[in-house]
């Protein structure tokens, strides 16, 4: 995937999404993850980062498995941000994991 270097500013926000959803397609278990880093500003919303995995459910770690089918949305500090943009080049899949320092966390469970 193409990265941009991101933009800084004082009165922009950055956040970090990441979902994970269990389900069938085709007859078989399926486990989806999605990651995305986001700023906004005023005037505008551009993602940094967006990564989509599905793994089969017998291919998939027990670490993989045992998180929950959740959204997460978690606003950053610019500092947190940067790190986390750093990692996503290098080990993104581990983004699906870590709980960041985060200022607010909007997180709801997948039905």
């Amino acid at each position: 995937m193409q990265r941009n270097q991101p933009l800084f500013f004082d009165n922009a926000s950055y956040y970090f999404t990441r979902i994970k959803d269990t389900h069938e397609e085709d007859g078989q278990r399926r486990i989806t993850f999605f990651g995305r880093l986001t700023i906004e500003n005023d005037w505008d919303s551009k993602s940094i980062w967006v990564e989509i995995e599905q793994v089969k459910w017998e291919q998939a770690t027990e670490k993989m498995k045992a998180l929950p089918d959740s959204v997460q949305i978690y606003s950053v500090s610019a500092a947190v941000f940067q790190e986390l943009e750093r990692l996503s080049g290098i080990c993104h899949q581990e983004l699906y994991f870590i709980t960041p320092i985060y200022k607010t966390n909007r997180s709801r469970k997948l039905a």
